[in-house]
């Protein structure tokens, strides 16, 4: 599980030892296993990718195909759509911008967090734990603290992503997909699934966003990715959900391997980075010391 990447470098170092070590498999070749269609090969691991930022064009498909290593993306489609940006990342972009040296804010259950923001080191790491904090928010308190964080943190906030958060535009997209990327649905706004309550709108995250990949691409999307991805950020309405779009898999953030009788609607995953320490990306490929 991939999100972003800007060192090629490393990634290639992954890459080869992905290669030296594993069998890459696509994600199409994974469920015709999970459903009875096919046997893999020892040691088989399929790559993803989660989001749809623009970096993955630029530093990340040149070294998997240079490396021959198949790769699914799966999108938030209203980020592609350039309806709004990631709200996780509209966080952590107040912070680091933020001009005030301390902040109070008031949380929905009624406490206030305090923050001290007097260097760029502090500003990422406050940005970041709100961020961690707000996944658990109601989606209208979580939408209301993204949208005073300006007027507190005395920022500027761009309507449109900044480059550093740039999504892949859709042309960007097509023209991976004919170089033989598989693209996935990831709702339309990245909403912690299991707290939307109405079941329309759940509908609409899930359905919506594969349809909108399927109106670009003019082909069947087939592949799931739940945000967040921890089971309680999941729940059951969703996976019935996603099994009812017609999809045929579902990949979580739990991690750990998948085995023949693994759920086709809750796989798990192994998180990595390119920033990673190279034994400590081959330990945790290789499954050691998931939690």
């Amino acid at each position: 599980m991939y999100h972003r990447f800007s060192d090629r470098a490393a990634l290639a170092r992954q890459c080869a030892h992905i290669r030296k070590h594993y069998y890459p498999v696509s994600m199409a070749t994974v469920s015709q296993w999970l459903h009875g269609g096919c046997s893999l090969p020892p040691y088989a691991l399929a790559v993803t990718v989660d989001d749809g930022y623009n970096d993955f064009q630029e530093a990340g498909y040149p070294v998997f195909a240079e490396y021959g290593i198949p790769v699914t993306m799966f999108l938030a489609t209203d980020f592609l759509d350039g309806k709004s940006w990631l709200w996780f990342d509209r966080i952590v972009y107040a912070f680091r911008r933020a001009t005030v040296s301390a902040a109070s804010i008031q949380m929905p259950a009624g406490s206030t967090l305090h923050f001290k923001l007097e260097s760029d080191a502090a500003r990422r790491a406050t940005g970041q734990h709100l961020a961690d904090l707000a996944v658990s928010l109601p989606p209208a308190d979580r939408h209301k603290l993204v949208a005073d964080l300006p007027s507190i943190l005395k920022v500027a906030m761009p309507p449109q992503a900044p480059p550093e958060y740039q999504p892949l535009s859709w042309d960007a997209v097509r023209s991976l997909a004919a170089s033989g990327v598989e693209f996935g649905a990831h709702t339309k706004t990245h909403p912690i699934l299991s707290a939307l309550a109405d079941p329309q709108e759940l509908r609409e995250e899930i359905a919506g966003s594969k349809a909108r990949v399927e109106s670009e691409l003019d082909r069947p999307v087939l592949h799931f990715c739940y945000p967040n991805g921890k089971m309680h950020d999941i729940g059951q309405a969703a996976a019935d959900a996603v099994r009812a779009a017609g999809m045929q898999t579902a990949v979580t953030a739990e991690p750990g391997l998948n085995q023949v009788h693994q759920d086709a609607f809750f796989l798990r995953r192994i998180g990595v980075d390119p920033s990673h320490e190279e034994m400590y990306f081959a330990r945790t490929v290789a499954g050691l010391g998931l939690q």
